[in-house]
């Protein structure tokens, strides 16, 4: 089976989650917890962090696809009404986005170039597994970039660009 196309995906969204993680390293623990347009920074990563889990699995049916369960009061809404009593740590995050890559090392292992336009969703053509992962990339670059510029206008270190095949530390 070819995997040419797949490997390409697979770099791309491995570079994207490794900017997801060093966000979550980089960021100052009083930030972290902080609120930022009436949002918990925490909360705006724990967002696409969740949906990453949501989506990069092999198929939708009864089966537990959460690769951590939070308490149901956690929600992916960025205006819930109330975050009171409600933090997860850096550690936490950390802890999730292992278990994450997990799974979708996994998801990845089990592709190839054909299977990526089959439907994982619904029997819908929007729900391809090539359709999930350019979302997913998407989406956790677009949150990335957001929580960076609040970093940058706080003076503060960044996720910076990351692509693959560079040397580690870069």
């Amino acid at each position: 089976m070819n995997r040419l196309i797949t490997e390409a995906l697979r770099n791309q969204f491995d570079s994207t989650f490794h900017m997801a993680r060093i966000l979550v390293k980089v960021c100052p623990e009083k930030i972290w917890a902080a609120s930022y347009n009436e949002v918990p920074f925490w909360q705006q990563v724990f967002h696409y962090v969740y949906y990453i889990d949501f989506w990069m699995r092999e198929k939708i049916d009864d089966s537990e696809w959460r690769t951590m369960i939070f308490d149901d009061e956690y929600t992916t809404d960025l205006y819930a009404d109330s975050y009171e009593g409600l933090f997860i740590s850096q550690d936490k995050m950390l802890e999730y986005l292992d278990a994450i890559q997990i799974k979708t090392t996994c998801l990845f292992d089990n592709l190839n170039d054909e299977k990526l336009s089959a439907s994982v969703f619904y029997n819908s053509p929007l729900h391809t597994y090539a359709d999930v992962i350019i979302g997913q990339i998407r989406h956790i670059m677009y949150n990335i970039g957001y929580l960076n510029g609040i970093l940058r206008e706080l003076g503060l270190p960044e996720s910076d660009w990351y692509a693959y095949n560079e040397p580690e530390g870069s």
